[in-house]
């Protein structure tokens, strides 16, 4: 059987922070000899702990409860000793207002905290998956929190990045102040996991990480929940599909599913399935890379839309057809796939695709989808200034993955720009191999 719990250190990098995954794909260990120098934005909780006011965000299938939870015995340790009091409370049990309210600000340790001089350590667990509407549980907590001794409390409080509310936000800004309410996300897996992934499941490390670099699945191999679709994978078969994209077509539409049991239990699995989720995010992917757009904004336009960014209103609009069935893409829809794991933070009402890969192959796979011809498909990624007909360099990528699954593209590219195939990070084996036995 898959093991479930590896002794993994996780780390958390400023919502608005920079990520370096150049190692081979992986994060850059902070905790090597460069890491300060390579990842200076990503630290352990350790180094964040001091600060009042936290939100521990994580895309779905990180393991932001897993991280928090593997931490709990050393933080009520340190709390215990330093004479304060910690209480852990997950907001998924709670289904009013009253019997949260209860739990948390009747209870013994917090009443007693109120009435002492002492620190309180609170950690709320799970506010996306609390039954509760978020914008309840928010309301309540700024109310509640406004009449405590916040100069004492020590709030820590996980959630989904896209679930996070601005609401909530604003107000912990508005008692704490803006300079000790931060906000975190838990950053991909370093190589050293995935080695200890491999071996805690009887794995050859070296021969499970060759594996996932010549398949170039590593990107998926970062997040706990397609690693563990790739383990899976592996142990089965004794190897992975000779087929790239079609580990990036089931490694996507995992990162669709609603995989947590409790969110499940509670029927907050929004209303798509993970194959319709796929399909918007498709035409998302399609939008943001052939119009180089960096971010989603997700919130109202009052003039501080970064240019990089592509609003909210501009991915609605139309029809995705799904197994026969049409798909209204309106703004509810939109938000629950940004919602996945497909995506990340950028600060601030902006949301980014959680690895560029997801992008690129998703992109391309909805041009293949929408049965654009190879003429159609070549005018797009060619660049329309350049007389040799050599394609946009910021659709390389794309342009490799679309060579792997139109052969006529791949044709049409070896003919006008073949170096993009061999240079690019696209292993898929067909593309490679067609390009190097035609240059030969």
């Amino acid at each position: 059987m898959l093991a479930e719990v590896y002794n993994w250190k996780r780390f958390w990098c400023p919502r608005e922070g920079k990520l370096n995954l150049s190692d081979d794909g992986y994060l850059w260990d902070p905790d090597s000899e460069f890491g300060s120098i390579y990842n200076p934005d990503v630290v352990p909780f350790e180094s964040i702990s001091n600060f009042p006011c936290l939100a521990l965000l994580g895309e779905p299938g990180m393991g932001k409860s897993t991280a928090m939870q593997s931490q709990k015995g050393n933080i009520d340790k340190e709390v215990t000793e330093s004479g304060d009091a910690s209480l852990w409370i997950d907001l998924r049990a709670y289904q009013t207002d009253v019997r949260l309210a209860q739990a948390l600000f009747e209870a013994p340790v917090f009443r007693s905290w109120v009435n002492g001089n002492h620190r309180l350590h609170l950690f709320l667990d799970s506010l996306d998956e609390c039954l509760l509407r978020v914008d309840t549980v928010a309301a309540l907590l700024i109310e509640e929190f406004g009449k405590c001794p916040i100069d004492r409390l020590y709030l820590r409080i996980a959630c989904r990045t896209a679930d996070w509310p601005n609401s909530l936000e604003d107000g912990l800004r508005r008692i704490w102040g803006g300079e000790v309410v931060k906000v975190y996300e838990l950053t991909p897996l370093r190589r050293v996991d995935i080695v200890e992934a491999a071996k805690s499941n009887g794995l050859d490390p070296e021969s499970f990480l060759s594996e996932l670099d010549n398949k170039g699945v590593v990107p998926l191999a970062i997040k706990p929940i397609t690693l563990r679709f790739l383990l899976n994978t592996y142990i089965r078969d004794g190897q992975f599909p000779s087929s790239q994209a079609e580990l990036y077509l089931e490694g996507c539409r995992l990162l669709c599913e609603e995989t947590s049991g409790s969110r499940r239990a509670a029927r907050l699995t929004g209303t798509l399935s993970a194959d319709e989720r796929l399909a918007v995010a498709a035409r998302i992917a399609a939008l943001t890379i052939f119009t180089n757009r960096y971010a989603i904004w997700t919130s109202f336009d009052a003039g501080d839309v970064p240019e990089e960014d592509i609003k909210l209103s501009e991915l609605c609009g139309g029809q995705e057809n799904v197994g026969g069935n049409d798909i209204t893409v309106g703004e509810t829809v939109v938000k629950e796939v940004l919602s996945t794991g497909l995506f990340s933070a950028r600060g601030p009402n902006r949301m980014g695709w959680a690895h560029q890969t997801y992008a690129e192959f998703l992109a391309a796979r909805y041009l293949l989808q929408r049965r654009m011809s190879p003429t159609q498909v070549m005018s797009v990624i060619v660049h329309p200034g350049d007389a040799d007909r050599k394609l946009v360099p910021q659709l390389h990528e794309t342009a490799a993955w679309l060579a792997g699954m139109m052969p006529e593209v791949f044709r049409e590219i070896m003919k006008t720009d073949p170096e993009v195939l061999l240079r690019s990070d696209v292993a898929t084996a067909d593309v490679g191999d067609r390009a190097g036995l035609v240059l030969k």
